[in-house]
């Protein structure tokens, strides 16, 4: 736990927030993971989705290394098909808008559909 702690104190790291917005008029489901770590190893933690027309959901709240783009704190990120919208791809950086919180910390929005 120290360790953990002296590593963020080091200030390379910001608590960041990854929203993923859906401004189409249909809902969207997508599957999220991220490598979390155990007392017995790493393993990938999928997390599903539904993010509801016009609407946002949080994906994730991480502290993030500063020197890291968003896309790459999602080990994969599967968006299921929606008759007639095509989607943005989450894996490229240029799709993920950095904004600053009513907290003062980075906020991610990922559009999920492509205008």
């Amino acid at each position: 736990m120290f360790l953990l702690l002296t590593l963020m104190g080091c200030g390379s790291y910001t608590m960041s927030s990854f929203y993923v917005k859906n401004t189409s008029n249909k809902p969207v489901n997508f599957n999220a993971s991220v490598l979390k770590y155990s007392q017995m190893g790493p393993f990938l933690l999928n997390v599903p989705f539904t993010v509801k027309a016009k609407d946002s959901v949080l994906a994730r709240k991480v502290a993030l290394r500063n020197d890291v783009t968003p896309e790459k704190w999602f080990e994969k990120f599967d968006i299921f098909p929606v008759d007639s919208l095509e989607f943005n791809d989450p894996k490229n950086a240029l799709n993920w808008i950095k904004s600053i919180g009513q907290d003062g910390k980075p906020m991610y929005t990922f559009n999920i559909v492509k205008q």
